[in-house]
């Protein structure tokens, strides 16, 4: 019967493996895997296609596979290249293994994640997957690239699934599911009417990567890079903030932290942050850009191939049209969140003449000028005292103490009370925003096209 089976395979799908990426060993590697059902195993063909002739290769076998081994395209056993079992030669620029995962009859639904071998340090460009099921037919098949063709035959069901990139995850349910195609993804689920999803934030995403969804309760919720498996209570606008979650996460080679992409997530869709951190960092991009400029900002970092917190700087300086170390100093700090400011470096005037060069923060819709900087620049001698905690300034016979922990100040020796402390430290630089240079020394500072202008 099995024989019988394989010939019934081999001749009635012919029609669908047409489709497959047509081979072609100057241009890319291609990969084709065909996997025929058993009662206990699934018994898999992997083709790769493409390969350099006579070319070394080390494989990278998993555990779950068995009965597995290496064939070249005219079904020799493969040339071994050295004394590892899992190093081998290419041949006619093919390499074919078999092998069989064990499966349990018994479950209802499984995910096969790691079922494939794997050639280190390769670029697999096309891939098809072609299934055959003659003893799981009463289930759906579902994997995490698109599905072009499916067709129920009198004794076997077929499944030709095609995409690009590394092998994805495969998904089988004894219940059986109906698929949709929503925006750049095939969502499968039980109901029809669970199937009418709508994501609309998507439709302002470009290059979104392919996705399966599978909305079942046969099986535990999962993500990975291709497929996701959920409920199928979960809300549209939860489900779309795991996919558009899932995209800023694919764009940081390093990793990232997760406040980073709670933040991004829920500023793009208008939701709520789910961390404290998440909630910090929303509420400083709220608070610092109008709501265009962080729309903006948000999906030029989805346009991005690749993310770090510098490039995420320099994207958020270019939507204000300003400088700002916002993500780096968050990511290398311990303490409480840094709060958001831009600076820009303009030429220091004082009483028409220019001084220096200085770099100034914008905050809270103020102006803040380096303490330090703008006083030496006006002729005060400048001290600082205690641990950095205190600011002496003098110029002739008038003097001033600051405390960066105290809203108060002495001048001349007596105290004097504020309802704020006129500095404030950011990035290890003290601060001071420009109205308090007149309220505190007379000087009336003001930022011009030609830089800012101290001026009595």
């Amino acid at each position: 019967m099995s024989g019988i089976i394989s010939g019934m395979v081999l001749w009635q799908w012919q029609t669908y493996s047409d489709r497959a990426v047509a081979i072609n060993s100057s241009e890319a590697i291609t990969q084709e895997i065909i996997v025929e059902t058993h009662q206990k195993e699934l018994k898999i063909t992997q083709k790769l296609n493409g390969l350099l002739d006579r070319k070394e290769y080390r494989l990278d076998i998993p555990d779950t596979l068995f009965k597995w081994n290496c064939k070249t395209g005219t079904g020799k056993t493969c040339d071994s290249a050295d004394e590892s079992p899992y190093t081998f030669f290419s041949a006619d620029d093919q390499m074919i293994f078999e092998y069989t995962v064990p499966i349990n009859e018994k479950k209802k639904a499984f995910l096969l994640t790691d079922w494939f071998v794997k050639i280190p340090g390769i670029k697999v460009e096309g891939l098809s997957i072609s299934i055959s099921d003659s003893f799981k037919r009463e289930g759906s098949w579902a994997a995490g690239i698109r599905l072009k063709a499916q067709k129920k035959l009198d004794h076997i069901d077929y499944y030709y699934f095609e995409g690009y990139g590394n092998v994805p995850s495969l998904y089988w349910q004894e219940e059986p599911l109906l698929k949709t195609a929503i925006n750049n993804t095939d969502a499968y689920t039980t109901d029809i009417r669970a199937a009418s999803l709508d994501f609309k934030k998507l439709d302002d995403i470009g290059n979104f990567p392919f996705m399966s969804i599978i909305l079942t309760n046969r099986y535990p919720e999962y993500m990975d890079e291709n497929i996701l498996i959920a409920s199928p209570h979960i809300k549209v606008d939860q489900l779309e903030k795991k996919l558009i979650a899932l995209q800023f996460k694919r764009k940081f080679a390093d990793g990232s932290p997760d406040w980073i992409i709670d933040a991004f997530t829920a500023g793009l869709l208008d939701l709520k942050p789910g961390s404290s951190e998440g909630r910090l960092v929303l509420k400083e991009l709220q608070g610092e850009l109008t709501e265009g400029e962080l729309k903006d900002f948000l999906l030029n970092v989805l346009q991005e191939d690749t993310l770090n917190t510098v490039k995420l700087d320099k994207l958020l300086g270019n939507a204000k049209g300003l400088h700002t170390q916002f993500f780096t100093m968050n990511i290398k700090s311990k303490a409480l969140l840094v709060p958001l400011y831009f600076q820009e470096e303009k030429k220091l005037w004082v009483y028409g003449a220019e001084k220096a060069s200085i770099n100034l923060v914008y905050r809270d819709g103020l102006i803040f000028l380096p303490f330090t900087a703008s006083m030496q620049a006006l002729g005060f001698e400048v001290k600082v005292l205690s641990g950095e905690e205190t600011m002496l300034v003098s110029k002739g016979k008038n003097s001033y103490r600051f405390y960066l922990n105290k809203n108060v100040f002495i001048y001349n020796e007596e105290d004097y009370g504020l309802l704020m402390n006129p500095l404030t430290r950011q990035n290890g630089t003290i601060w001071m925003e420009i109205e308090w240079f007149k309220a505190l020394f007379g000087v009336t500072a003001e930022e011009r096209e030609g830089g800012i202008h101290l001026s009595p």
